[in-house]
Protein backbone atom coordinates (compact mmCIF):
# COMPACT_ATOMS: atom_id res chain seq x y z
CA UNK A 1 0.00 0.00 0.00
CA UNK A 2 3.09 1.97 1.11
CA UNK A 3 3.90 2.16 -2.65
CA UNK A 4 0.31 2.54 -4.33
CA UNK A 5 0.43 5.70 -2.22
CA UNK A 6 3.59 7.09 -3.69
CA UNK A 7 2.88 6.39 -7.37
CA UNK A 8 -0.51 8.15 -6.58
CA UNK A 9 1.27 11.46 -5.44
CA UNK A 10 3.83 10.86 -8.33
CA UNK A 11 0.39 11.24 -10.89
CA UNK A 12 -0.48 14.27 -8.80
CA UNK A 13 2.37 16.11 -8.84
CA UNK A 14 2.80 14.81 -12.69
CA UNK A 15 -0.92 16.58 -13.08
CA UNK A 16 0.34 19.69 -11.43
CA UNK A 17 3.26 19.82 -13.82
CA UNK A 18 1.32 19.60 -16.74
CA UNK A 19 -0.21 22.70 -15.97
CA UNK A 20 3.01 24.86 -15.82
CA UNK A 21 5.54 25.96 -17.89
CA UNK A 22 7.77 23.19 -17.18
CA UNK A 23 5.93 21.06 -19.66
CA UNK A 24 7.70 22.84 -22.06
CA UNK A 25 10.94 20.50 -21.41
CA UNK A 26 8.53 17.45 -21.82
CA UNK A 27 10.00 15.54 -24.51
CA UNK A 28 9.05 12.16 -27.13
CA UNK A 29 9.77 9.90 -24.12
CA UNK A 30 8.72 12.16 -21.28
CA UNK A 31 5.40 12.55 -22.49
CA UNK A 32 4.86 8.97 -23.21
CA UNK A 33 6.00 7.75 -19.88
CA UNK A 34 3.28 10.60 -18.40
CA UNK A 35 0.23 8.69 -20.24
CA UNK A 36 1.51 5.41 -18.66
CA UNK A 37 1.08 6.43 -15.18
CA UNK A 38 -1.83 8.29 -16.19
CA UNK A 39 -3.27 5.17 -17.66
CA UNK A 40 -1.86 2.93 -14.03
CA UNK A 41 -3.89 5.74 -12.21
CA UNK A 42 -7.03 4.94 -14.20
CA UNK A 43 -6.51 1.14 -13.22
CA UNK A 44 -5.87 1.61 -9.73
CA UNK A 45 -9.69 3.16 -9.24
CA UNK A 46 -11.03 0.78 -11.44
CA UNK A 47 -9.26 -2.08 -9.12
CA UNK A 48 -10.25 -0.12 -5.36
CA UNK A 49 -13.42 1.88 -5.75
CA UNK A 50 -14.97 -0.72 -5.00
CA UNK A 51 -12.86 -1.80 -1.98
CA UNK A 52 -13.66 0.63 0.95
CA UNK A 53 -10.37 0.21 3.46
CA UNK A 54 -8.47 0.94 0.70
CA UNK A 55 -10.35 3.53 -1.14
CA UNK A 56 -10.28 4.89 1.88
CA UNK A 57 -6.37 5.01 2.62
CA UNK A 58 -6.40 5.96 -1.03
CA UNK A 59 -8.85 8.97 -0.57
CA UNK A 60 -6.92 9.94 2.40
CA UNK A 61 -3.51 10.44 0.87
CA UNK A 62 -5.03 12.26 -2.19
CA UNK A 63 -6.31 15.02 0.22
CA UNK A 64 -2.33 15.11 1.75
CA UNK A 65 -1.18 15.71 -1.51
CA UNK A 66 -4.09 18.09 -3.00
CA UNK A 67 -2.85 20.18 0.13
CA UNK A 68 0.52 20.31 -0.12
CA UNK A 69 0.19 21.10 -4.13
CA UNK A 70 -1.92 24.06 -3.20
CA UNK A 71 -0.06 25.15 -0.92
CA UNK A 72 2.89 24.92 -3.84
CA UNK A 73 0.84 26.02 -6.47
CA UNK A 74 -1.53 28.15 -5.94
CA UNK A 75 -3.60 27.49 -9.62
CA UNK A 76 -3.73 23.75 -8.44
CA UNK A 77 -6.98 22.20 -8.61
CA UNK A 78 -7.46 19.34 -5.79
CA UNK A 79 -8.41 16.00 -7.57
CA UNK A 80 -10.78 13.92 -6.16
CA UNK A 81 -10.99 10.08 -6.12
CA UNK A 82 -13.69 10.00 -8.59
CA UNK A 83 -11.80 11.85 -10.78
CA UNK A 84 -8.66 9.22 -11.07
CA UNK A 85 -10.83 7.11 -13.80
CA UNK A 86 -10.32 10.14 -16.42
CA UNK A 87 -6.78 10.60 -15.75
CA UNK A 88 -5.20 10.50 -19.32
CA UNK A 89 -8.41 12.92 -20.35
CA UNK A 90 -7.41 15.36 -17.70
CA UNK A 91 -3.31 15.22 -18.69
CA UNK A 92 -4.73 15.58 -22.19
CA UNK A 93 -6.69 18.26 -21.66
CA UNK A 94 -3.81 20.01 -19.93
CA UNK A 95 -1.69 19.84 -22.23
CA UNK A 96 -3.98 21.05 -24.78
CA UNK A 97 -5.16 24.06 -22.61
CA UNK A 98 -0.78 24.81 -21.59
CA UNK A 99 0.42 27.36 -24.01
CA UNK A 100 3.93 25.54 -23.08
CA UNK A 101 3.33 22.22 -24.28
CA UNK A 102 5.03 21.49 -27.54
CA UNK A 103 3.23 21.25 -30.71
CA UNK A 104 5.14 18.16 -31.65
CA UNK A 105 4.55 16.37 -28.69
CA UNK A 106 1.16 16.93 -29.21
CA UNK A 107 1.23 15.37 -32.49
CA UNK A 108 3.70 13.19 -31.79
CA UNK A 109 0.66 11.75 -29.26
CA UNK A 110 -1.81 11.51 -32.88
CA UNK A 111 1.17 9.75 -34.81
CA UNK A 112 2.38 7.17 -32.57
CA UNK A 113 0.31 6.35 -30.41
CA UNK A 114 -2.45 5.52 -32.72
CA UNK A 115 -3.90 2.53 -30.54
CA UNK A 116 -4.03 3.72 -27.33
CA UNK A 117 -7.73 5.36 -25.20
CA UNK A 118 -6.73 8.91 -25.14
CA UNK A 119 -5.74 8.81 -29.09
CA UNK A 120 -9.02 7.86 -30.24
CA UNK A 121 -10.27 11.18 -31.42
CA UNK A 122 -8.80 14.16 -33.15
CA UNK A 123 -8.75 16.26 -30.14
CA UNK A 124 -4.76 15.72 -29.96
CA UNK A 125 -4.42 17.26 -32.90
CA UNK A 126 -6.21 20.41 -31.95
CA UNK A 127 -3.23 22.27 -29.35
CA UNK A 128 -1.88 23.53 -32.55
CA UNK A 129 -4.85 24.84 -34.39
CA UNK A 130 -5.84 26.60 -30.89
CA UNK A 131 -3.75 29.56 -31.49
CA UNK A 132 -5.56 29.73 -35.14
CA UNK A 133 -8.88 29.35 -33.97
CA UNK A 134 -8.51 32.11 -30.98
CA UNK A 135 -6.23 34.60 -32.56
CA UNK A 136 -7.75 38.08 -33.06
CA UNK A 137 -9.71 38.70 -36.30
CA UNK A 138 -9.66 41.68 -38.58
CA UNK A 139 -13.60 42.15 -38.24
CA UNK A 140 -13.48 44.67 -41.12
CA UNK A 141 -12.63 42.83 -43.88
CA UNK A 142 -16.10 40.77 -44.90
CA UNK A 143 -16.18 38.48 -47.06
CA UNK A 144 -19.14 34.80 -47.15
CA UNK A 145 -22.40 35.98 -45.12
CA UNK A 146 -20.97 38.48 -43.74
CA UNK A 147 -18.27 36.72 -42.43
CA UNK A 148 -14.17 37.87 -42.56
CA UNK A 149 -12.78 35.25 -45.06
CA UNK A 150 -9.89 33.82 -42.71
CA UNK A 151 -13.31 33.62 -39.62
CA UNK A 152 -14.64 30.70 -42.49
CA UNK A 153 -11.39 29.22 -42.65
CA UNK A 154 -11.00 28.82 -39.14
CA UNK A 155 -14.67 27.65 -38.75
CA UNK A 156 -14.01 25.51 -41.51
CA UNK A 157 -11.11 23.78 -39.73
CA UNK A 158 -13.29 23.83 -36.22
CA UNK A 159 -16.33 22.47 -38.30
CA UNK A 160 -13.82 19.11 -39.55
CA UNK A 161 -12.51 18.73 -36.26
CA UNK A 162 -15.33 18.29 -34.30
CA UNK A 163 -16.79 16.13 -37.05
CA UNK A 164 -13.55 13.86 -36.66
CA UNK A 165 -14.19 13.78 -32.71
CA UNK A 166 -17.60 13.17 -32.88
CA UNK A 167 -17.30 10.59 -35.51
CA UNK A 168 -16.81 7.33 -33.39
CA UNK A 169 -19.40 7.22 -30.59
CA UNK A 170 -19.01 7.90 -27.35
CA UNK A 171 -16.59 11.16 -28.01
CA UNK A 172 -19.35 13.76 -26.66
CA UNK A 173 -17.41 14.55 -23.72
CA UNK A 174 -14.02 14.94 -25.57
CA UNK A 175 -15.75 17.44 -28.61
CA UNK A 176 -17.45 19.49 -25.00
CA UNK A 177 -13.76 19.92 -23.69
CA UNK A 178 -12.35 21.14 -27.55
CA UNK A 179 -14.95 24.13 -27.17
CA UNK A 180 -14.41 24.37 -23.66
CA UNK A 181 -11.30 24.66 -24.40
CA UNK A 182 -11.45 27.34 -27.41
CA UNK A 183 -14.00 29.05 -25.00
CA UNK A 184 -11.27 29.64 -22.74
CA UNK A 185 -8.41 30.77 -24.29
CA UNK A 186 -11.05 33.12 -26.32
CA UNK A 187 -12.02 35.45 -22.97
CA UNK A 188 -11.78 39.09 -23.96
CA UNK A 189 -12.48 38.13 -27.78
CA UNK A 190 -15.42 36.20 -27.45
CA UNK A 191 -16.72 38.39 -31.01
CA UNK A 192 -13.66 36.11 -32.57
CA UNK A 193 -15.19 33.12 -30.95
CA UNK A 194 -18.73 33.54 -32.66
CA UNK A 195 -17.58 34.29 -35.84
CA UNK A 196 -15.53 31.21 -36.03
CA UNK A 197 -18.57 29.67 -34.33
CA UNK A 198 -20.71 30.56 -37.08
CA UNK A 199 -18.70 30.26 -39.74
CA UNK A 200 -18.41 26.13 -38.41
CA UNK A 201 -22.05 26.00 -38.08
CA UNK A 202 -22.38 27.11 -41.78
CA UNK A 203 -19.19 24.62 -43.02
CA UNK A 204 -21.49 22.14 -41.24
CA UNK A 205 -24.35 22.37 -43.55
CA UNK A 206 -24.74 18.54 -45.10
CA UNK A 207 -26.67 15.13 -44.06
CA UNK A 208 -23.33 13.56 -43.18
CA UNK A 209 -22.84 17.36 -40.59
CA UNK A 210 -26.05 17.12 -39.44
CA UNK A 211 -24.94 15.76 -35.80
CA UNK A 212 -22.31 18.04 -35.46
CA UNK A 213 -24.22 21.30 -36.06
CA UNK A 214 -26.59 20.07 -33.79
CA UNK A 215 -23.70 19.15 -31.20
CA UNK A 216 -22.73 22.66 -31.54
CA UNK A 217 -25.88 24.70 -31.01
CA UNK A 218 -26.41 22.42 -27.84
CA UNK A 219 -23.07 22.91 -26.36
CA UNK A 220 -23.85 26.71 -26.68
CA UNK A 221 -27.25 26.51 -25.45
CA UNK A 222 -25.66 24.59 -22.52
CA UNK A 223 -22.93 27.76 -21.55
CA UNK A 224 -25.02 30.43 -19.93
CA UNK A 225 -25.77 33.39 -22.08
CA UNK A 226 -23.27 31.97 -24.87
CA UNK A 227 -26.20 31.38 -27.61
CA UNK A 228 -27.82 35.01 -26.98
CA UNK A 229 -24.32 36.53 -27.14
CA UNK A 230 -23.72 34.76 -30.07
CA UNK A 231 -26.89 36.31 -32.03
CA UNK A 232 -26.08 39.71 -30.93
CA UNK A 233 -22.95 39.20 -31.87
CA UNK A 234 -23.75 38.55 -35.58
CA UNK A 235 -25.61 40.28 -38.29
CA UNK A 236 -29.51 40.02 -38.66
CA UNK A 237 -28.36 38.71 -41.78
CA UNK A 238 -26.23 36.13 -40.83
CA UNK A 239 -28.88 35.17 -38.18
CA UNK A 240 -30.98 35.23 -41.17
CA UNK A 241 -28.74 32.89 -43.54
CA UNK A 242 -28.41 30.46 -40.50
CA UNK A 243 -31.87 30.35 -39.89
CA UNK A 244 -32.51 29.54 -43.63
CA UNK A 245 -29.90 26.72 -43.16
CA UNK A 246 -31.25 24.97 -40.29
CA UNK A 247 -34.52 24.81 -37.93
CA UNK A 248 -33.23 24.10 -35.01
CA UNK A 249 -30.69 27.35 -35.12
CA UNK A 250 -34.25 29.37 -36.41
CA UNK A 251 -35.95 28.06 -33.08
CA UNK A 252 -33.20 28.82 -30.73
CA UNK A 253 -32.56 32.36 -32.68
CA UNK A 254 -36.68 33.00 -32.13
CA UNK A 255 -36.69 32.21 -28.60
CA UNK A 256 -33.48 34.02 -27.98
CA UNK A 257 -35.62 37.26 -29.89
CA UNK A 258 -38.70 36.69 -27.69
CA UNK A 259 -36.13 36.85 -24.75
CA UNK A 260 -35.11 40.01 -25.99
CA UNK A 261 -38.32 41.64 -26.32
CA UNK A 262 -39.40 40.88 -22.81
CA UNK A 263 -36.87 42.64 -21.28
CA UNK A 264 -38.57 45.80 -23.34
CA UNK A 265 -41.04 48.00 -21.30
CA UNK A 266 -43.14 51.10 -23.28
CA UNK A 267 -42.35 54.58 -21.85
CA UNK A 268 -45.78 56.43 -21.93
CA UNK A 269 -44.46 59.94 -21.85
CA UNK A 270 -41.66 59.02 -24.60
CA UNK A 271 -43.70 56.97 -26.47
CA UNK A 272 -40.83 54.21 -27.22
CA UNK A 273 -40.19 50.72 -25.53
CA UNK A 274 -37.27 50.88 -23.23
CA UNK A 275 -35.26 48.18 -22.08
CA UNK A 276 -35.78 47.13 -18.18
CA UNK A 277 -32.61 44.88 -17.93
CA UNK A 278 -29.24 44.92 -18.43
CA UNK A 279 -29.37 43.34 -21.92
CA UNK A 280 -28.11 45.79 -24.43
CA UNK A 281 -31.77 45.83 -26.82
CA UNK A 282 -33.61 48.25 -28.02
CA UNK A 283 -37.20 47.86 -29.97
CA UNK A 284 -35.13 49.02 -33.20
CA UNK A 285 -32.78 46.29 -32.87
CA UNK A 286 -35.31 43.51 -32.95
CA UNK A 287 -37.36 45.74 -35.73
CA UNK A 288 -33.81 45.51 -37.70
CA UNK A 289 -33.39 41.37 -36.88
CA UNK A 290 -37.23 40.74 -38.13
CA UNK A 291 -37.45 42.82 -41.02
CA UNK A 292 -34.40 40.52 -42.33
CA UNK A 293 -36.27 37.41 -41.40
CA UNK A 294 -39.24 38.71 -43.50
CA UNK A 295 -36.72 40.16 -46.32
CA UNK A 296 -35.22 36.34 -46.40
CA UNK A 297 -38.53 34.56 -49.08
CA UNK A 298 -40.37 31.57 -48.98
CA UNK A 299 -40.58 29.68 -46.28
CA UNK A 300 -39.11 31.61 -43.48
CA UNK A 301 -40.59 34.83 -44.28
CA UNK A 302 -44.41 32.97 -43.93
CA UNK A 303 -43.20 31.15 -41.02
CA UNK A 304 -41.28 34.49 -39.41
CA UNK A 305 -44.67 36.18 -39.85
CA UNK A 306 -47.24 33.62 -38.21
CA UNK A 307 -44.86 33.42 -35.59
CA UNK A 308 -44.81 37.09 -35.14
CA UNK A 309 -48.96 36.94 -35.35
CA UNK A 310 -49.38 33.90 -32.79
CA UNK A 311 -47.08 36.11 -30.49
CA UNK A 312 -49.09 38.84 -30.54
CA UNK A 313 -52.15 36.69 -29.98
CA UNK A 314 -51.12 34.82 -27.12
CA UNK A 315 -49.97 38.59 -25.98
CA UNK A 316 -53.20 39.76 -25.33
CA UNK A 317 -53.79 40.10 -29.42
CA UNK A 318 -54.24 43.84 -28.58
CA UNK A 319 -54.28 46.44 -31.63
CA UNK A 320 -53.08 49.56 -29.69
CA UNK A 321 -49.84 51.13 -29.90
CA UNK A 322 -48.30 51.12 -26.54
CA UNK A 323 -49.41 47.88 -25.12
CA UNK A 324 -47.70 44.72 -26.65
CA UNK A 325 -44.08 44.79 -27.83
CA UNK A 326 -45.69 42.11 -31.08
CA UNK A 327 -48.76 44.56 -32.11
CA UNK A 328 -45.91 47.73 -32.31
CA UNK A 329 -43.42 45.61 -33.95
CA UNK A 330 -46.18 44.20 -36.90
CA UNK A 331 -47.33 47.80 -37.18
CA UNK A 332 -43.55 49.12 -37.67
CA UNK A 333 -42.93 45.87 -39.91
CA UNK A 334 -46.23 46.80 -41.94
CA UNK A 335 -47.60 43.09 -41.74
Amino acid sequence: MEAVLRHLTNILELLAVSQTDRVSEWDHHTTLRAFKWAEYCEQLHSRFQSNLTVRSALESGLNDTNQRLQETLPSYSPVVFSELAQCQHMLLVHLLKNPSADNSVIQMLFTEAQESQFDQNSLITCKSAFNLLCRTLDRTNVSHAGLQAEAVVRGKLLGKLLNSVLSPSGNNEYARTLLDCILHDSAGKLENLYDIVAAALLSTNDETNSFTQHFILAWLRDRDGCFSKLCRSLSPGLCTVLSRQSSEFKQAYWAVLKQWASCLEYEVLESLWVPTSDEPVTFNMLTDRFKDLLNSGPPLKEETETELKTLRREDGDFNVKGINVWTDLIIQLKL
